[in-house]
């Protein structure tokens, strides 16, 4: 059985969170969002910034990597959720974000500095210490926003995912890595889960694990899936196994658009307290590597419009609400189905003073959603990449 468990790093054990202020301005920074109605972040003159208020959307400061990296939120991948993976021959154990808005698997390995592999704490992978690794050709470089970047070159080698074992599989060994990566404690590198087509690595890009799983015939059904954890129990990936004891739900399965490497879906209706509301044309990513729900100015200010006393906090950029009060029951829709939102998700931290910040904030003005782990933990999702759909099912848990 191919079941992988994820596992929580030892910054989020006892069920801690990404602070809130850190998830949003990661997400400005992935997406590229200018501020819209509510978005107290931006990607402005390619770095982020938070700007002044709901009212004043001039830049008040800008976010430095490190201040994004020390609050717990990672460059590429939310960080709550780490999965052990064994590269080489005998083998060595690394524990990776697994990210379904990127389709690089890049490690930290020996060719970093040794001040830089010392960092940490970090497991690094050595090629010279795996009979089974071969030098590639190609480079790959990964920049951000802020001007923090990881690059390096690029080796084959067996890689283990739970119990599929894929030989030849490309690994992009980090060479150089940013100081604001060398602050982060977390994750010992990232397998990307989208699709191939943006893959870094040049001139040619490489195939992904899941692409090597399928054109290899290593996985039956050609398909990984996730049921992401909350508190303590923190969940897992699968691969070529779809796992009916998670919900006794129906698994609805809907096509992806995946023509910008992503996976995207329809999603064009939403309902608050049972009231259904049209979003014609509307689409969202389904990304793990994001840690909110990120929808139209319209459907925040519904939402928030709905829960007595809360209010826009200028100071750090979103909604809160009084953590006593009453929420609304929100969905959303994947294809023609509704999707709850389990309460306990809204509910993303502790704003101070008896406040409570919404897991549920403003895209700015992006024109598709973000359906970040706050969306993910209320569903069971088979991402399949053979038949271009994603199927989702309502967990009760």
């Amino acid at each position: 059985m191919k079941l992988h468990q994820l596992v929580r790093p030892e910054i989020y054990k006892g069920g801690k969170r990404p602070s809130f202020s850190a998830a949003y301005a990661r997400a400005a920074r992935r997406y590229g969002f200018e501020t819209g109605r509510n978005a107290g972040f931006a990607k402005r003159n390619n770095v982020v910034v938070k700007v002044k208020s709901k009212h004043n959307k001039d830049t008040e400061h800008e976010v430095p990597a490190e201040s994004i990296q020390n609050a717990h939120a990672h460059l590429v991948a939310s960080l709550e959720y780490v999965v052990p993976v064994k590269i080489g021959t005998p083998g060595v154990t690394l524990n990776l974000d697994f990210d379904t808005g990127s389709s690089d698997l890049w490690v930290w390995s020996s060719e970093l500095s040794r001040a830089s592999r010392q960092s940490k704490g970090h497991t690094i992978y050595d090629p010279t210490k795996s009979s089974t690794a071969k030098k590639a050709s190609g480079t790959w470089n990964i920049s951000y926003g802020d001007g923090s970047s990881a690059s390096g070159n690029v080796y084959t080698d067996t890689v283990t995912v739970a119990d599929v074992v894929i030989p030849g599989q490309a690994i992009e060994l980090a060479e150089k890595l940013s100081s604001s990566f060398l602050q982060d404690g977390g994750n010992d590198g990232l397998l990307g889960l989208a699709w191939p087509q943006i893959n870094t690595v040049q001139p040619e890009p490489v195939a992904t694990p899941v692409e090597n799983m399928i054109n290899k015939k290593l996985i039956n059904p050609p398909v990984f899936t996730v049921k992401l954890g909350r508190g303590e129990e923190a969940g897992f990936y699968s691969f070529g196994f779809i796992d009916t004891s998670v919900t006794p739900n129906p698994i609805t399965y809907t096509p992806v658009d995946n023509s910008q490497g992503f996976w995207q879906v329809q999603s064009t209706s939403w309902t608050l307290n049972g009231e259904t509301k049209e979003r014609s044309g509307n689409t969202t990513i389904l990304d793990t590597g994001t840690t909110l729900l990120l929808v139209a100015d319209d459907v925040v200010d519904a939402i928030y419009g709905a829960i007595e006393g809360a209010t826009f906090d200028d100071q750090q950029g979103g909604y809160k609400y009084p953590t006593n009060a009453t929420l609304p029951e929100v969905s959303f829709a994947v294809g023609d189905t509704l999707y709850k939102v389990n309460p306990q998700d809204i509910a993303f931290g502790d704003a101070g003073d008896g406040y409570t910040f919404g897991g549920i904030q403003s895209r700015g003005d992006l024109d598709f959603d973000i359906f970040g782990d706050v969306f993910l933990k209320s569903v069971y999702v088979v991402f399949n990449q053979s038949e271009k759909t994603v199927g989702l099912a309502q967990r009760d848990d």
